[in-house]
C-alpha cells in the first residue's frame, strides 16, 4: 500500500498540469477576492458582518474548485490517455488498493487546496479593502461550522469529480460531465422544484449555503451528497474491478 501512495503522489507531483491549475486557482482568487470584492468593494458592503465568510462560501464554490477538480480527473484519466494503466495494474496484486491509493492522494490535495483557498480569499479581500482606503466593520465567523463545511465541499466535489473519472474514464468525457451534470440539475429543478436540494452537486452546495430553493440544514446536505457519493463509488469501484482495463 505504501508503494502505491508514493505512486500516485509522485504522478501527481510530477506532472505540469497540477501545478498549472493549482497556479489559476490562486491567481483567480487573488485577483477576484482582492480586487474585484475586496478593492472595488461596494461602500455598503462595509457594512456587512458576515463579508469575510461569504468570501470564503464564494471561493469554495466557484472557479478556483474547479480548476482542483481539474487536477483529480487528470490523475485518473492521465492513465489512459497515455496507457500507463497498464503498468499501474501490474504493478499492484489488487485493483481496489490502486483506488484506494488515488483516492488518499486526491483527499490530501483537495484538504490542502481547500484550505489554502478559504483562508486566502478572506485575507485577499480584507487587504483589497483596506488597500483602498477603507475599513470594515467588525466581522462575525462561525469558525467551528465553517471549517468543516468548507473542508467537506472542497473535498466532497473533488472525491466526485475523481469518482466520474473512474466511471467515465474518458478525459473529455469526465471534464464535461463535472460541468454538464450541474447545470443539468437546475434545469431538473425546474420540475422537481423544492427537492431539487436532494440532488448531488446541489446538496453539496447546500453545505455552504442556503439552496435557491427548498430548505436543509448544513449537516442533513452533507449527509444527503454523502449517500450520493457513496453510491457513486461503489459502483466506480465494482466497475474498475470488473472491467478490461484496456
Amino acid at each position: 500500500m505504501i508503494a502505491a501512495l508514493k505512486a500516485e503522489f509522485r504522478k501527481l507531483l510530477s506532472v505540469r498540469s497540477t501545478y498549472v491549475f493549482v497556479g489559476l486557482a490562486i491567481l483567480f482568487t487573488i485577483f477576484y477576492a482582492g480586487f474585484i470584492e475586496g478593492f472595488k468593494i461596494e461602500a455598503k458592503q462595509l457594512l456587512n458582518p458576515h463579508l469575510l465568510e461569504s468570501e470564503v462560501v464564494g471561493a469554495l464554490t466557484s472557479l478556483p474548485m474547479i480548476f482542483g477538480a481539474m487536477v483529480a480527473i487528470l490523475l485518473m484519466t492521465h492513465e489512459y490517455r497515455y496507457n500507463t494503466i497498464m503498468n499501474t495494474l501490474t504493478a499492484s496484486n489488487s485493483r481496489v488498493r490502486i483506488l484506494v491509493a488515488k483516492v488518499v492522494t486526491v483527499s490530501c490535495f483537495a484538504l490542502l487546496l481547500t484550505a489554502c483557498i478559504g483562508v486566502l480569499s478572506p485575507v485577499a479581500t480584507y487587504v483589497g479593502v483596506h488597500l483602498h482606503g477603507h475599513t470594515l466593520v467588525a466581522q462575525t465567523i462561525d469558525y467551528h461550522s465553517l471549517v468543516w463545511r468548507s473542508l467537506f465541499n472542497g473535498w466532497g466535489f473533488l472525491m466526485m469529480a475523481l469518482g466520474l473519472a473512474v466511471l467515465i474514464r474518458n478525459q473529455i468525457g469526465a471534464i464535461v460531465a463535472i460541468f454538464v451534470i450541474p447545470t443539468f440539475e437546475q434545469v431538473l429543478g425546474l420540475l422537481v422544484k423544492a427537492n431539487m436540494v436532494y440532488l448531488p452537486f446541489v446538496s453539496l452546495n447546500a453545505t455552504l449555503s442556503a439552496p435557491s430553493r427548498g430548505h436543509i440544514t448544513y449537516a442533513h446536505a452533507a449527509m444527503v451528497f454523502g449517500a450520493w457519493l457513496v453510491g457513486v463509488w461503489i459502483v466506480a469501484v465494482v466497475l474498475f474491478v470488473k472491467r478490461d482495463a484496456n
